[in-house]
């Protein structure tokens, strides 16, 4: 089987399977939320506000504090808490396929480190 075909026979597996059609209709749904919409880009925000002072070697401490307060007024939405679900369980799948990509060509990254 040429790679290519490969390639797409993998995406549109992907395309089918559980982890991504719920994900999609999770992430249709929050789009008929603006309010959601905008509490899930404040979430980005901020991780990426907290991420970027770790890698500065800034301390962020009050950035973290505040990104938990923010998942914390989330968990109580249920839009917002099934979007975040669906996404991190199809992130799993994604990056256990990867794994298994990169170690079937020997190139074995440690990514549990």
């Amino acid at each position: 089987m040429n790679v290519y075909d490969a390639a797409h026979q993998l995406a549109r597996s992907l395309s089918e399977c559980p982890e991504y059609t719920e994900f999609k209709r999770a992430k249709e749904s929050l789009k008929q939320d603006p309010q959601a919409e905008k509490m899930l880009r404040d979430l980005r925000s901020r991780q990426i506000e907290v991420e970027t002072l770790k890698l500065s070697g800034k301390s962020a401490d009050e950035a973290e504090e505040n990104l938990r307060n923010l998942y914390n007024i989330i968990s109580h939405n249920s839009l917002l808490k099934h979007y975040l679900e669906a996404e991190e369980r199809f992130a799993v799948l994604f990056s256990d396929i990867q794994k298994i990509i990169l170690r079937g060509i020997e190139l074995d990254i440690d990514f549990d480190k």
